[in-house]
Order: structure tokens, then sequence, then C-alpha cells
């Protein structure tokens, strides 16, 4: 299993540094940040933003990969976010991960001006978001003429295609989102489910993440993709009982979450105050005697293995 940290962009530079180089330096697989204007826990906080963010980190690490979790058309549109994370990818060196996902209400779903959507209308934004980030990856001009997006010869790169420029991930939490994630992605990624989502913080349990799992590889068979090479990602950030409450904590839901079929888990880099407020020794503990102990399965998912 492969294991990332993921790290909040509220601290200003250098110091917000520390974290992505101490990531990269205890040996996790894969960091990233979250995509949002203003975040649901700190809005009245200080908040940078995810791409400059993630420039930084690449030229402040060496081997660790990168990415976000998630972007969202709440404010992005595919044609300038492929850009940044076309760049985004030439500044790490090849380590950078698109995560993208249908965004939530809240803050982000409002700064700019525009009603929040339904559910049925943000679930249709998303469908046309991920197919046309996806053949903006692919293919070095697109057109594409959508209720929600448009492209008129967006062209991202000349070297682009057929294989996908960058990995992508996708968030999806139902069927509908996992139907993209299986047509598009090279990772799904889960953090489980929110009663409120964009107001109330995710949680997610072994249980919950297994019963998506099934479901996953039961669209595969629909759609013909082999699971396996779809990797699984599960975001834990749970407030009750969080995976680094401890090495021993961490260790069982390691071991709970590759039994319900996951690939990669990722944890909050603990603070000094909440959200997500715990022991950089734990982390170090978990660096030091865990991580060497995890093997990563083989799989042919994507371009680059994030």
């Amino acid at each position: 299993m492969r294991v990332g940290v993921v790290i909040l962009p509220t601290a200003g530079w250098p110091e917000g540094a520390e974290p992505w180089r101490l990531a990269d330096e205890m040996g996790f697989a894969h960091a990233w940040t979250y995509d949002h204007l203003a975040w649901r826990d700190l809005l009245d906080r200080r908040w940078f933003a995810a791409v400059p963010t993630l420039a930084a980190a690449a030229v402040s690490t060496r081997r660790i990969d990168l990415g976000t979790l998630v972007a969202s058309p709440n404010f992005r549109h595919p044609v300038p976010l492929v850009k940044e994370a076309l760049t985004l990818r030439d500044l790490s060196g090849g380590r950078f991960t698109l995560g993208i996902g249908a965004g939530a209400g809240g803050a982000d779903a409002r700064m700019l001006g525009y009603d929040e959507p339904e559910p049925a209308e943000r679930a249709a934004r998303f469908g046309e978001f991920a197919e046309l980030t996806d053949r903006l990856l692919r293919e070095p001009v697109v057109d594409f003429d959508g209720r929600h997006f448009r492209a008129r010869s967006a062209r991202t790169d000349p070297g682009v295609g057929p294989e996908r420029a960058l990995p992508l991930a996708v968030a999806a939490g139902g069927p509908r989102g996992m139907r993209l994630a299986v047509r598009h992605a090279d990772i799904w990624v889960s953090n489980g489910s929110s009663p409120s989502p964009g107001l109330v913080a995710p949680s997610v349990t072994p249980e919950l993440a297994a019963r998506q799992v099934t479901r996953l590889e039961e669209i595969c068979s629909e759609l013909g993709r082999p699971p396996d090479t779809l990797r699984r990602l599960v975001l834990d950030v749970n407030r009750t009982d969080p995976p680094l409450a401890s090495v021993a904590a961490f260790t069982d839901a390691v071991g709970q979450y590759r039994e319900a079929g996951f690939t990669d888990l990722v944890v909050p880099f603990p603070r000094t105050e909440p959200p997500f407020a715990g022991d950089l020794a734990v982390l170090e503990r978990i660096a030091s005697d865990v991580l060497p102990t995890l093997s990563a399965p083989a799989t042919s998912a994507g371009p680059h293995q994030t």
C-alpha cells in the first residue's frame, strides 16, 4: 500500500514548505493539498491557492509525488486547469497527479456569485468536466460543446496523446461518479460520506469503503475495465478515531483498508491546532517503523505510477 499525506495550504512560505519537505524526506509516497477558494473549517483564516502552493512544493521536494485532492468545477474550467497541471508536471519532473471531484456546497460554490447547483445539475456538470479534462490530457487540440463547459481549438501540449499526459484521479462516492472514474481515471478516490457535503466534515469507515469498492468493481465489469487497472485511494480525515491517533491506530487502518481493496491511503499531516491537530512524532514513527513494511502492489493504472 502506498501512503500519503494531505497538507493544508495555511502557512506562508518558507514555513509552509516544511511539511512538504518532511513528507518527502520521511518516505511518504505522495502529498496532496485541497483546492479551494476558502475552506469550511478555516473560512476566516489564511488559506493559500493550491496551484502556486504545489508549484513551490514541486521545487522544494525531490522524490514525493504531488497532487490536488481535489480540483472541482465550482470555480475551475478544464482548459486553464489542465494548462496549470501540465506546468506542475514540468516543475515536478513528472511527479504530479491531477485530482478532480464534483465539488460541494459552501463557500467555493458561492464566491463567484452563482447559485449553488442542485445535486443532479452538479453531477451533470462534473460529467462534462471529467470528460473534457481527460480529452485535454490526451489530445493536442480539443473542441468541446457542452451545456456547462465549452472549448474551441483548445491547445494544451503538442506532445500529448494517445496516452494521458499525467495521471488523473477522480473522487466519487456514488455510482454515477464511479462510472466517470472507471471511464477516465487512473485512480479512484473515496473520502467516505458527509450528511452535508461542504458544510460538515466527511468520515469514512473500512466497512463503508469496502462496500464502495464492491460497487466500483461491479461498474468496472459493466464497462469492461479490468478492476486491477484502477488504483483505489482512501482519504481518511476522520475527526473521531483519527488514523494518526497512534502508531497502532494507523497500522490498524492500513490493514483494514488494504483488506477492503485499497491501494493507497492518505492521512492529514498533523497540525499544531485544529483541524487535524496531532503529534508529529507519531508520523515520524510511522515513517521509520511502518512505511518500510508496506509493499506497493503492481498495477497497470496510468502512465505514471503515483
